[in-house]
């Protein structure tokens, strides 16, 4: 059994090296409510994942003072050499600085994503990105009075359900390595 899984997994490690488009990519992604540094790497034609972070705002009060990061994984549904469109999976989480020390929260947010990225031809290993999707993430906390310490009510913090993201990234091409 062990075998077995070895081998498997020798397998899917050295076929994801045989593909073409194997790029990395650092980028900024600009959404309604944040601003995000990212990192890409597109680990075959078909495989890749993103790793994020960044500012945020809140949809009641549009002051980015909120930090989020986290992590996409994609599939590519149809390639062509100069553009892509996938599906992908997002997962991350987010800190809420709601400006007032009884009130502070931070919540995991999930959800689904389907994107379009184009590759210039012009301009050398630039590209650009739109993404579409749904996330959930909702969060329950307590408001405590500062002098007594009791509770003084419930909130719920509801993250924007849509996802839509734009991205302009520089990409290079990885190297290739003996044991890779």
């Amino acid at each position: 059994m062990k075998r077995t899984l070895l081998v498997l997994l020798l397998t899917f490690g050295c076929g994801l090296s045989s593909f073409a488009q194997e790029i990395i990519g650092l980028g900024v992604e600009l959404s309604p409510l944040s601003l995000k540094p990212n990192y890409r790497n597109w680990m075959s034609r078909t495989t890749g994942f993103e790793v994020f972070g960044g500012i945020a705002s809140e949809l009641e009060e549009f002051r980015p003072n909120d930090a989020e990061a986290g992590l996409k994984v994609f599939h590519t549904l149809i390639y062509r050499r100069t553009n892509r469109i996938y599906i992908g999976a997002v997962g991350k989480w987010k800190w809420l600085n709601i400006n007032t020390p009884e009130r502070s929260a931070s919540l995991p947010v999930t959800g689904i994503l389907v994107g379009s990225e184009w590759y210039l031809r012009r301009i050398y290993r630039k590209g650009f990105a739109v993404e579409l999707g749904y996330q959930v993430g909702t969060k329950d906390y307590e408001i405590f009075s500062k002098v007594t310490g009791e509770t003084l009510g419930k909130t719920t913090f509801e993250e924007f359900p849509l996802i839509l993201n734009l991205r302009y990234s520089f990409y290079k091409k990885k190297k290739k390595y003996f044991f890779y």
